[in-house]
């Protein structure tokens, strides 16, 4: 390990005594079912944070990953909707309403059932902040049906962050179900922390569990931070080609063992081209370096309150992206005098920025390449964790997500729940692996995409020709194998279809959100 990889982990082992996460912490937290947080990033690629690579500084997060698991080959729905509903319910998107192409704003359809609803009926205390889309079976979109499912909840019913700072048109925040006039000038970020802290410091003294959704706008565009915390990046990305920086993150990944070695940069990421305006690379990055850092300060006070509350043995953090970065443009304005990232600004990443953010994989956000579907997920839990500091290759899901909550409250996963016929998980518990337990098999675990689909090492590609990947040796997908292995190809289509019900269409290029 380099000196410069022993001095971050250094200073993330003294940021988590400080908050009493040391080796000698006392087991104070009630020997019963865990508090369970799941933080979630939107549009943070797999790469961006430091334990998976990145140069962003993550100390807090990194910290947590040293005493906790960092999975190598979990995997999300590509775009917030599908991946949201399938965290929610546990099953796959499109059998819950989001079938590619659909809305990605629409209701879950009334065959499901979401994680607020079963934990809540199993006594936990519930809490969502930030983006609040599917967390509950009925209309997501009323705030006073989410607060008769969702004991506390502040942030928006409608879909993507609008503006950091301001409420903007399409955008209204809702406190307890209740319109909310959010502080003018506050960050969205801070928002979210405050009412999070707050809530855990609340739970003090109280011996029921609590399940918190810390859904973050962040890093999704418009890329805006304060000039304070974008300052400290534009030296890095100003003196630093994007190669170089790219090279790096990818060495530090097979260096921790999350890659395997021998993967080599994609051509197509290094080819990636920035949008051709007046924004610099340099500045769209450094932003974007802000504003994942100020979800690790969000964790911080987060961490910081469940110290407070004398919470922290018995909590389950989990964190993880919905999707890898986004090369969309959605707009791109910066008024004559304006800082580029205020208020007053609407910048995207653009394909040369989210490569950077999405290293070692080819292509982004909406996309079945790794891209777009592979996210860091880091999981720490005293308690409960067996053989902290490591990593586990166990193939997962975004849907694992659902089934592992439930299995920790010890509730059963119903047929049926209030009015609705439930359908059957898609998504399987990995409690066995915290526990550090065998696998049962997993290893060899089918899981379905829109137009993909992974076999235990091996992913097939359903476009208008099949590309078939050995992700064990090829993981940035580099070496198409169809024309070498076309049983396995055909094995592999007739495996994808029953379970994606027959639509091998791919989620469309142009999806914006």
């Amino acid at each position: 390990m380099g000196k410069s990889r022993v001095v971050n982990v250094c200073a993330c082992t003294l940021l988590l005594a400080s908050v009493g996460m040391s080796d000698s912490r006392s087991a104070a937290a009630p020997a019963s079912r865990p508090n369970i947080i799941v933080v979630l990033a939107d549009d943070m690629g797999f790469s961006d944070l430091g334990c998976y690579g990145g140069e962003i500084k993550t100390p807090t997060i990194d910290g947590l990953a040293k005493e906790g698991i960092r999975f190598s080959q979990f995997y999300n729905c590509a775009i917030c909707g599908p991946s949201r509903a399938s965290l929610m319910t546990g099953c796959y998107p499109w059998n819950v309403g989001q079938k590619p192409g659909a809305d990605i704003f629409a209701n879950l359809t009334k065959n499901c059932t979401t994680i607020f609803e079963q934990l809540k009926e199993a006594g936990y205390e519930t809490c969502a902040v930030g983006r609040l889309d599917m967390v509950v079976g009925g209309d997501w979109h009323n705030p006073e049906h989410i607060a008769r499912h969702v004991d506390r909840s502040l942030g928006s019913a409608s879909g993507g962050p609008g503006n950091y700072y301001r409420e903007v048109g399409g955008t209204p925040w809702f406190r307890d179900g209740k319109r909310w006039d959010r502080p003018a000038g506050a960050y969205s970020t801070d928002l979210i922390s405050d009412f999070v802290a707050k809530f855990i410091e609340g739970t003090a003294g109280s011996d029921q569990p609590f399940f918190i959704y810390v859904s973050h706008y962040a890093p999704h565009w418009p890329l805006q931070a304060d000039e304070q915390h974008i300052a400290p990046y534009r030296d890095i990305y100003e003196k630093t080609g994007r190669a170089k920086l790219m090279q790096a993150r990818l060495d530090r990944l097979i260096e921790d063992g999350l890659i395997p070695r021998g993967t080599t940069l994609h051509q197509s990421a290094l080819n990636a081209t920035s949008p051709h305006d007046s924004t610099p690379f340099s500045e769209r990055a450094a932003i974007h370096a802000a504003m994942v850092a100020s979800i690790d300060r969000s964790v911080a006070d987060m961490m910081a309150a469940l110290k407070k509350a004398d919470k922290l043995e018995n909590t389950l953090v989990l964190v993880l992206s919905d999707n890898g970065a986004s090369h969309q443009i959605y707009a791109d304005r910066v008024p004559t005098g304006a800082r580029i990232g205020s208020v007053e600004t609407f910048v995207c990443q653009g394909s040369a920025l989210a490569a950077l953010n999405n290293t070692p994989f080819r292509d982004y956000k909406t996309s079945d390449y790794e891209g777009g579907i592979a996210s860091p997920l880091v999981a720490w839990w005293p308690k409960g964790l067996k053989d902290k500091g490591r990593i586990t290759h166990r193939l997962s899901h975004i849907a694992d997500i659902m089934p592992t909550c439930l299995e920790l409250a010890g509730a059963a996963y119903p047929a049926t729940f209030k009015d609705r016929t439930v359908i059957p998980l898609a998504g399987k518990s990995f409690v066995n692996v915290l526990h550090g337990n065998p696998p049962n098999g997993d290893a060899n675990r089918v899981i379905a995409f829109p137009a993909a689909l992974r076999d235990g090492e091996w992913k097939l590609m359903l476009g208008k020709s099949p590309e078939l990947y050995n992700l064990r040796e090829d993981r940035n997908e580099t070496k198409n194998l169809a024309a070498k292995y076309p049983e396995r190809v055909k094995t592999m289509q007739q495996m994808h279809v029953p379970l994606v019900d027959g639509s091998r269409r791919a989620l469309p290029s142009t999806a914006i959100e």
